[in-house]
Formats: C-alpha cells, structure tokens, sequence
C-alpha cells in the first residue's frame, strides 16, 4: 500500500529536485550598473535613471543617458554568481538606420564565486559614438543564451 505525500515529504523531494536541477548552480546576474569609473572593484559615479535588465520586460524603460561632452567612457560592471569558473560576455552594439551594428566584443573569464565582480568598459567619442546603445550579457559559449539586455543613450 502506498502512503501518501506529506508536507514534509513533499519538501525533501522538492529540495532533492532543486538539486539535480540542471539548472541548479548556473552562472547569475546579482547586480549590474553602468558607471562612470571603478574603484576598489565597485562602480563609481553610476548614470542614471538606474539600469536594469530588460531581457524579461518591455522596452519602455527610461535609459541612462551618458554626456559624451563629460564622459569619456562607459563601464558596464557586473556582480555574478556561479558554481563554477565561466567566461561572460559583453556584446556592445549602437543602433543605426539598418538595426543594430556590432561595435565590441568582450569576454570576461569568472572564477567560482558567490560574488565575483567584472566589467567591461567602451571608450566614448563625441561624433563616433552619439545614439543608442545595447550590451547583451551571455554565458560561456553560448552567446544566444541571453542572460540581459542593458540599453542606454549617448548624447
């Protein structure tokens, strides 16, 4: 005769799931912003409104919008968890007449880490690089895998 489920029950083989998830232990996103400098491994004079990532929302969001008379350069900087050692990518592009244009590539090597610090960071010229602005963050070398989306403006 079978026993049915109980509470308790149901817990330990809910956490006994989580465990072998696959998903359990892949790489996160803790924290994100885009700032005007780094200092001690933190960011430093973050732009505002506040960045967040949009892979799971609209786009309707207010974007930062960077002074390209003040600011030389944009730092996209990241707090990440992982299980185990990674490497996350940054993908810049500047949106033009005919979509998006690729304009950077940066891969960022992770150490095993409940709170591992990185960044990536664009030099900014005036008339090159006026517009707006997409990162796209992925894992490993999946680069379709998207874990966020950051866009931003460049006036």
């Amino acid at each position: 005769m079978t026993q049915p489920l109980t509470l308790s029950g149901s817990l330990v083989f809910l956490t006994i799931l989580m465990i072998v998830s696959p998903c359990w232990g892949e790489p996160k996103l803790l924290e994100i912003s885009l700032a005007r400098n780094i200092k001690n491994r933190t960011p430093i004079g973050a732009h505002s409104p506040v960045v967040s990532c949009e892979k799971n929302r609209n786009h309707n969001a207010d974007l930062p919008i960077i002074n390209a008379a003040t600011d030389n350069q944009i730092i996209f900087w990241n707090r990440v968890m992982t299980k185990s050692a990674a490497t996350f990518h940054h993908t810049w592009h500047k949106k033009t007449s005919d979509g998006w244009k690729h304009m950077a590539h940066v891969s960022l090597k992770v150490n095993k880490s409940s709170s591992f610090r990185t960044w990536s960071r664009k030099m900014i010229r005036p008339r090159l690089h006026i517009g707006e602005w997409m990162i796209i963050v992925s894992v490993d070398n999946d680069l379709q895998d998207v874990l966020c989306i950051v866009r931003f403006i460049v006036k």
